[in-house]
């Protein structure tokens, strides 16, 4: 994993902002159980994918498959302190400075909630969204052991920062538990995306 490369295309950047979020995140040292590294890979790329949504057409152009990806920008939107993370590991260009975006991952843990935010990562759909994700963008090598000691990755910046707001940021170090289940979608769920979405688009989702 190289971060802080030069990046050569608008799907390299999205990758290359995603391996920031995704050390920022492992710096934070929050404990998820039940939740793999290509879990939070997923979840690197779909906040990469929001954050840069609007200012990089062939990045969005790129995620316009994933149908669910919406339905997790809608909550995104509703997290005061994601646009501070993303904002700190996206200006990110040394190890340092990624670990100051684990701090602010930290803070949005707290937000959210622990109990929430696994709950979410183990879900029905983000399994399914998770697939999509890692079939288009398959996981760095390294990953694993790249999370396991987020300091060790190249302190010196490529030129690749991404212009965002400021931020300032603490510390998941995921545990290489059994695979995350997949419960069935809850009714809550179904609720929301049938108030939000027309029931063929909610059936696309729910079937991936």
């Amino acid at each position: 994993m190289n971060p802080f490369r030069a990046t050569t295309s608008d799907k390299d950047r999205l990758t290359a902002l995603a391996e920031r979020l995704i050390l920022s995140m492992a710096s934070a040292q929050v404990d998820l159980p039940a939740v793999r590294p290509e879990s939070l890979w997923a979840l690197a790329i779909a906040v990469g994918g929001w954050w840069l949504k609007g200012n990089a057409p062939g990045i969005e152009e790129e995620l316009r498959p994933f149908l669910a990806l919406p339905l997790l920008y809608g909550q995104l939107n509703g997290i005061q302190s994601m646009p501070n993370f993303a904002a700190a590991a996206s200006n990110a260009t040394n190890a340092s400075q990624l670990a100051r975006g684990g701090q602010r991952f930290a803070e949005v843990v707290k937000e959210l909630g622990m109990p929430k935010l696994r709950a979410a990562l183990t879900s029905d759909i983000f399994a399914r969204l998770q697939a999509q994700i890692l079939d288009k963008f398959p996981p760095p090598s390294g990953l694993a052991e790249a999370i396991a000691t987020p300091s060790a990755v190249a302190p010196v910046a490529s030129g690749v920062a991404v212009p965002s707001h400021s931020a300032v940021g603490v510390p998941v170090r995921p545990n290489k538990a059994a695979p995350p289940t997949k419960p069935a979608v809850s009714e809550t769920t179904l609720a929301y995306l049938r108030e939000h979405y027309e029931e063929d688009v909610v059936r696309q989702i729910l079937k991936g």
